[in-house]
């Protein structure tokens, strides 16, 4: 009878530490859920607050009263020396709460619907001035934005008739062969009159130039020809207008 009550006595303590044990790994669960839900939580609230601020950015292209994209195509018709000069005026506005840096490059040339290569060009302007007896210049009025601003561009053509000395300008893909035409190889400062046919004009030509009136009557003559046989402008000059965020 002893034993039995001792046995008793045995399982009821046994059951008691079981349950301490069950009820100490709960906690320690517990504990531990508590933690990792602590730290997603300071995590989560870190993340919140990290605060970006965008800058609003909205760039325009107008030519009066149209909107235009960056890419622009230029086309100039009626070509001819003592022309009225040629100006085209584009306003660039920035909407925006940033400065900007405003620039520009040209992207293509055609006259009389030759490509002429001049993006590979160091100083595309200033190669047109040399080989064409017109010029075609660009200016800004400003390069920087600062804030909502806005910038006028502008690009002139000019092509005077007579000159207070006598200029020469030299051949390329623009240019073909004229009987009547006097033509020049050049030595320094120094123009001399070359030998020159239909024959050998394409093997010379990176050599040759012509005497400004030449250049005048060709390109005044060739222009109205193209113009009148194909219905497209003598020159077509594309541009890209580029605005960028000041750094």
């Amino acid at each position: 009878m002893e034993l039995e009550e001792r046995k008793k006595k045995l399982d009821a303590f046994s059951k008691r530490i079981k349950r301490k044990k069950y009820f100490t790994i709960l906690l320690a669960l517990f504990t531990l859920g508590v933690n990792i839900f602590a730290w997603f939580a300071f995590s989560a609230n870190v993340g919140l607050t990290i605060e970006a601020t965008v800058a609003s950015w909205s760039v325009r292209f107008k030519d009066g009263v149209d909107v235009l994209t960056q890419d622009l195509v230029i086309e100039i018709t009626k070509m001819k020396p003592g022309m009225a000069n040629f100006n085209k005026t584009i306003t660039i506005e920035s909407n925006s709460d940033v400065d900007a840096n405003f620039s520009y490059q040209i992207t293509s040339l055609t006259i009389l619907g030759r490509n002429i290569p001049i993006t590979t060009k160091a100083d595309p302007l200033n190669y047109l001035s040399t080989f064409y007896p017109f010029s075609i210049t660009t200016s800004a009025d400003k390069m920087v934005l600062i804030g909502n601003d806005q910038v006028n561009f502008q690009v002139s053509l000019v092509w005077p008739y007579n000159a207070s000395n006598v200029l020469y300008y030299g051949q390329d893909e623009a240019y073909t062969f004229q009987n009547d035409f006097a033509y020049y190889t050049r030595n320094g400062s120094t123009y001399t009159p070359a030998a020159v046919s239909d024959m050998n004009y394409n093997s010379l030509r990176n050599t040759l130039y012509l005497e400004k009136d030449d250049a005048d009557t060709y390109f005044g003559m060739q222009c109205h020809t193209y113009e009148t046989n194909s219905g497209q402008p003598c020159l077509i000059l594309g541009l890209r207008l580029m605005v960028e965020q000041a750094l």
